[in-house]
């Protein structure tokens, strides 16, 4: 079996490096059998705005009980080129409860239609292998494409791009390469009902980017609503009929109540309710939702909202809701597994769950539950409430270390008693779930950028600062960059000639009168100063900066231009 060349395929977070076109590219859907082989099942060429691999490593998140892994290799004229891993979730995510409960109940659920996507510069391989299992497959991409028309999914129509929502100025948000970018696809809405979807699509923006941290953060993101249009309304409710096994049935006795039980319609997506016979569980088929993704190819992360009423939703390889008032908190809790990692605080058992430990037995706990019981070493002391006792009696007011999370009543602690979007839905995200998702934006691990977010857009340095910037003696020189800004909150800019601080504001006129030193360096030094995030645990994630070479001549003509 060939070794399969594992390589970064992202751009750094702090490079300085011109802005990257637009590069043509595979983008190919492939779904897992029932032995799990993978079928590709949709392709299409794209462009990529940001020219990067995506290898989506699609694991749904911490809390996913079990996921198949592939490792796959592109390859250039017979030629390692490239490579990665691809994790695809066996179950969904199923927050069980209905309309209006706050508590939740962890229950598993296969998903039906396993799948993923791999989205691959054209100049990087003309052949693709995948290793899963102790299975090679090969395929040929110049193959692929010319027999795309005959693939299963070829008739699948590609989400049609509605007005974006964005925060800052329209360049800076248009960089895919440095935003987290989510992609809102609709099902069950027909093609007059395209103002439905804009209408549901803005309230669940309001709904999440009204909930802190998404609403400090919500110019770090690129929200794009995607238009697909099905032939009727809404989604399938199988109905009750006790030990259902199949899909036109529903075996869970909650599917009784159901106003719509005995509707079966035809949309684009397949989604359908009591998904795994369990009525509340709101999910569409994955491979025709990544086809149809296509339309916007430089997605990191996809969320589908179903035009219907009746409360329901899941969570897997992307989050699903209904148009049901109190869904868009499925999707805020989600999220909060999906893209930050965190993990259920809440003590219903779920036998089977994988364990965790912060005391080097098993694989590290998520950051916002531990074992780790001694004060000086569990991992969010520095949030804890001033003198409260650790762990932390029940009743306490404060932030310390609530026994109980994760499924578990004893052995597993949180941060607060029940003031936490992860315990319990209608509540806000803790400090140190806040904190989670803040650093994930800057660690990155989500897509493109695979180093993370940068607050100096890449690309945007003037002078560009790759190379030694060419200076004529006594004349003035202007550096500089794009910034990117939270939406709430502050930057603190700094800049230092030869390691002494010189100027705090946005650009820095340069000017020097002597022919010596004749090698200055210059430096930006940008520091995102939330309060979200504690700085003993900030580490290097909230400053990044650039750094140029200057040159200096005496000879005026020695200035390359750039005033």
């Amino acid at each position: 079996m060939r070794k399969l060349w594992r390589r970064g395929l992202g751009m750094a977070a702090l490079c300085s490096c011109a802005p990257v076109l637009a590069e043509p590219a595979h983008y190919i859907v492939f779904a897992l059998d029932s032995q799990d082989r993978a079928q590709a099942v949709f392709y299409a060429q794209v462009e990529l705005a940001d020219g990067a691999a995506r290898a989506a490593t699609l694991d749904g998140g911490s809390g996913n009980s079990g996921t198949d892994r592939f490792l796959w290799q592109g390859l250039r004229k017979g030629e390692a080129a490239g490579g990665g891993e691809i994790r695809v979730p066996r179950q969904l995510r199923v927050e069980h409860g209905n309309a209006g409960e706050t508590a939740l109940q962890h229950l598993s659920a296969e998903d039906p239609h396993r799948a993923f996507v791999l989205r691959l510069p054209l100049a990087q391989a003309d052949t693709l292998e995948l290793v899963g299992d102790r299975q090679l497959q090969r395929f040929d991409l110049g193959q692929l494409a010319a027999t795309a028309s005959t693939l299963p999914l070829a008739s699948v129509q590609p989400a049609r791009l509605l007005q974006a929502q964005r925060s800052g100025s329209s360049t800076a948000a248009a960089n895919s390469g440095n935003r987290l970018d989510v992609l809102l696809i609709g099902d069950g809405y027909t093609a007059a009902e395209q103002t439905t979807f804009a209408t549901h699509a803005n309230a669940l923006h309001t709904a999440m980017f009204n909930v802190s941290p998404y609403k400090e953060y919500a110019s770090f993101v690129n929200w794009q609503p995607g238009f697909v249009a099905s032939s009727q309304s809404g989604a399938d409710h199988p109905p009750y009929q006790a030990g259902c096994t199949s899909t036109s049935c529903c075996a869970d006795p909650a599917a009784q109540t159901d106003p719509r039980a005995g509707t079966f319609v035809s949309t684009a997506l397949d989604s359908t309710f009591c998904t795994a016979q369990i009525h509340r569980t709101l999910f569409a088929n994955s491979s025709k939702v990544f086809a149809a993704a296509v339309g916007f190819p430089d997605w990191d992360k996809i969320l589908v909202t179903v035009n219907d009423p009746v409360y329901g939703g899941a969570g897997g390889s992307f989050a699903v809701l209904s148009a049901h008032a109190l869904a868009p908190s499925i999707v805020i809790h989600e999220f909060g597994h999906s893209f930050t990692g965190l993990a259920d605080e809440y003590t219903t058992p779920y036998p089977g769950f994988p364990a965790c430990s912060d005391l080097g037995v098993n694989p590290g706990c998520e950051a916002n539950v531990t074992n780790q019981t001694n004060a000086s070493l569990v991992k969010w002391r520095s949030w804890f409430t001033p003198g409260i006792q650790i762990p932390t009696p029940a009743g306490t007011a404060g932030l310390g270390l609530f026994a109980g999370a994760r499924y578990l009543s004893a052995g597993m602690y949180r941060p607060t008693e029940n003031q936490c979007l992860m315990n319990a839905l209608g509540a806000n995200f803790c400090a140190v779930c806040r904190q989670e998702y803040v650093r994930k934006l800057y660690r990155g691990g989500f897509g493109v950028p695979a180093g993370g977010i940068d607050l100096i857009e890449p690309g945007s340095e003037y002078p560009p600062a790759a190379a030694p910037v060419h200076y004529a003696q006594g004349t003035q020189r202007s550096f500089g960059a794009a910034l990117l800004r939270p939406s709430v909150g502050n930057i603190g800019l700094q800049w230092y000639l030869d390691g002494n601080p010189v100027a705090t504001t946005e650009s820095y006129t340069f000017q020097q009168l002597t022919p010596t030193p004749a090698t200055r360096t210059l430096e930006l030094r940008v520091t995102d100063q939330t309060a979200l995030v504690q700085p003993a645990m900030a580490g290097d994630l909230l400053t990044h900066s650039r750094t140029w070479t200057i040159q200096v001549g005496n000879d005026r003509l020695f200035d390359d231009g750039f005033q």
